[in-house]
């Protein structure tokens, strides 16, 4: 066995014992630590929330001893006066208050008024019943113990939960006796639940104790914990919930409050392992050189004279190094190392064949002393002389194409706000011409870790812009060939083919016109033919319609939207909404109407084929200088990010209808965005410059 491997096999076996042992010892205690961390943050967590809903109730409390010790709403349980409720009880007070229900019962226990707040609406109605039923399934909100009494907690109202407080009525001077209770709530709706998860920043939900959510047999567990304590469950490996009981106002189980939240202090804990396995590994690669660094000391001497004549081929002062005797590894290692200079030796020659073949140059910029230096590739495709040697900064910015000097020296503007630099600079060359050239570089730092000079390449792609460029022009020319062809088409098939078969469809119905005695069959074929020729006449005009909408030459884009809305929930089933904005007056070229409508056309398409949706919103909207097409919907969705370019859920096949889509708003200056992901339906963007001049009377800031 080699020394080497000798040395290897001592080095690796002495690393994994200790690995292993170490690793065995700590495991256990530092995930079971992060596991108590975690169910601490889930109880904190219910904690807050719980605080939050406290918290409401005290304003509500609040709320309610201001309205149940005022001499108006004394007095008016006294005497009865509407003009206490016409005065007070309106729709603004409900909705400053955010108050969604409001009861006054008299010492007796008659209701004397209720009302309920719709804040979506923003009125109120009479809620007598609702109210009279809650207070009859707890009869405690009307059995205040104190002379100054109150109650509150969590009821239902009409099956729905919410917070009340019952508040004794006395005199603003807290005086009785006692006109009766007044009754205030607030409703745990989803909108209400939504905004205590938003305040918390929790996924915060309230469930009933009979939920599907909950886990089996948790409602008993917390029931029966006299404390109301919580518990903590795991339904998969990346979620954690904690759930308390929450109590009604008799103190009985009302809902079960639930919280999730990532395992992230689970994540960090296995993080953790992770690190001390690195934290070992590295530990075990330091025991190992300094094992080697002892075999190199004391066994492996002869290595030590090649080392120094490979330090000096770094210096430049020796060319290659003495080949030594023996068959061992050192032998073998000084031989490599002359191969090896032999290999960087043709590579190097092979690299600047390549770089002059491939127009690809090497610059670095000094911007503390104001120099560049070019690669004299890159100087000699311009026609400029270049020592490769630092020249004025200055000279090469005035060479710049006068976009890109600006955006380099803009006020305010540092080249070192990124670790990187990638950019497409336009170079006059010494001709006259103009080359467009793709940089990247990095920056280096100087001695006090700030960077201080850059070093890129540079490579031509002026031929690829220029074939770009030609690219997008036929591609423009095709698709007006296909628009063309289209319209083409669709009057050969409405004026002739379709004429003909109406013409054929008349001739079958008036066949037998005149004649007695005619076959019932031979009547009855005859008119299941006239049948087929309808349905025929049908398809053959929907067809020409879509090769070319008339209602886009004759009514213009957006009225033109508008139909194909109309028609796509006719045809599918879905709920379409379009709205026009801004387009009054508006004149949009007919090339850019026909292909925003195509683009409308295909996305709506994709919706009805792929999405599964319920609802699909289209808006166009005029944003001077662009026209902005906006069409989403509420389906499945998909990873727009790992599916770019390709149909969804189907990767592996180019998805022509998003590379047409975006092939056509390029065509005028545009682009198209698809904003996605899976659950969470899916957005198509379109923005395109329209030709055409704005008439409307006046024009915004933003408009200009």
């Amino acid at each position: 066995m080699s020394l080497r491997k000798t040395a290897a096999v001592i080095v690796c076996a002495v690393f994994f014992g200790l690995l292993l042992l170490l690793y065995a010892m700590f495991r256990g205690n530092i995930q079971s630590g992060f596991d108590g961390l975690e169910r601490q943050a889930v109880t904190e967590n219910l904690r807050r929330v719980q605080n939050a809903l406290n918290r409401d109730l005290k304003n509500l409390e609040g709320m309610a001893a201001d309205w149940g010790l005022w001499d108006d709403t004394y007095h008016y349980l006294q005497t009865g006066d509407d003009a206490y409720v016409e005065a007070n009880l309106t729709a603004q007070s409900f909705g400053e208050l955010r108050l969604d229900v409001l009861a006054l019962y008299d010492a007796s226990g008659r209701l004397q008024a209720a009302r309920q707040y719709d804040a979506t609406e923003g009125v109120l109605f009479d809620a007598a019943k609702p109210v009279s039923a809650m207070t009859e399934a707890a009869p405690g909100l009307l059995r205040l113990d104190a002379f100054e009494g109150r109650k509150s907690g969590l009821a239902f109202y009409e099956g729905q939960p919410c917070l009340i407080v019952a508040q004794t009525v006395l005199t603003s001077a807290r005086q009785g006796p006692a006109a009766g209770t007044l009754i205030m709530a607030q409703m745990l709706d989803v909108a209400k639940v939504a905004a205590i998860a938003e305040l918390t920043l929790l996924d915060v939900k309230l469930l009933p104790l009979t939920s599907q959510e909950l886990p089996p047999g948790l409602t008993d567990a917390l029931a029966a914990d006299p404390d109301g304590g919580y518990a903590i469950r795991t339904p998969d490996a990346t979620t954690v919930s904690g759930y308390a009981l929450l109590r009604d106002i008799a103190r009985g189980p009302a809902l079960v409050l639930a919280v999730s939240m990532p395992r992230s202090i689970h994540q960090q804990g296995r993080l953790l392992e992770r690190a001390m396995v690195g934290s070992l590994t590295t530990i075990g690669i330091m025991f190992g050189l300094a094992m080697l660094y002892f075999v190199e000391r004391f066994i492996l001497s002869r290595v030590t004279g090649l080392g120094q004549e490979i330090a000096q081929l770094g210096q430049g002062s020796r060319k290659r190094v003495t080949p030594l005797a023996g068959n061992d590894e050192v032998s073998a290692l000084s031989r490599a190392v002359n191969l090896m200079l032999d290999e960087l030796d043709a590579a190097r020659a092979h690299y600047v064949m390549a770089t002059r073949a491939a127009k690809v140059g090497v610059w670095e910029l000094q911007p503390d002393a104001g120099l560049i230096v070019v690669d004299p590739v890159i100087a000699g495709l311009l026609g400029y002389d270049s020592p490769g040697q630092p020249e004025a900064l200055a000279l090469w910015l005035d060479r710049l194409a006068p976009e890109d000097r600006d955006s380099l020296v803009r006020p305010g503007q540092h080249l070192f706000d990124k670790p990187t630099f990638e950019r497409e600079l336009r170079v006059v060359a010494a001709q006259g011409g103009v080359l467009c050239f793709l940089c990247r570089g990095q920056f280096v730092p100087g001695a006090d870790g700030s960077p201080s000079r850059l070093v890129a390449t540079a490579v031509d792609i002026t031929e690829l812009k220029q074939a770009a460029e030609s690219i997008r022009a036929l591609s423009g020319r095709l698709m007006q060939a296909q628009e063309s062809e289209r319209a083409s088409i669709a009057r050969d098939l409405h004026d002739n083919v379709a004429q003909d078969l109406s013409s054929l469809k008349i001739a079958y119905e008036t066949l037998l016109d005149g004649l007695a005695d005619v076959d019932a069959a031979l009547r009855q074929r005859l008119e299941a033919a006239s049948g087929l020729l309808a349905r025929t006449i049908a398809s053959v005009r929907e067809l020409a319609y879509g090769l070319r909408p008339p209602n886009l030459e004759h009514l213009g884009l957006d009225q033109a939207l508008r139909r194909l809305s109309q028609e796509m929930g006719q045809a599918s089933g879905l709920a379409v909404s379009y709205a026009g904005v801004g387009l009054e007056g508006l004149d949009v070229d007919a090339d850019v109407a026909i292909n925003l409508f195509r683009i409308a056309q295909e996305a709506l398409a994709n919706v009805r084929k792929h999405a599964g949706a319920s609802r699909v919103e289209m808006r166009l909207i005029e944003s001077y200088p662009k026209l902005i097409l906006r069409i989403r919907d509420d389906g499945r969705g998909f990873d727009a990010v790992r599916e770019h370019g390709d149909c969804p859920g189907e990767a592996s096949r180019p998805c022509m209808g998003l590379i047409n889509m975006r092939e056509r708003a390029g065509l005028f200056g545009g682009s198209l965005r698809v904003i996605s992901s899976p659950g969470h339906g899916t957005t198509v963007v379109a923005e395109v410059p329209y030709a055409g001049e704005v008439s409307h009377a006046q024009q915004t800031p933003a408009h200009r």
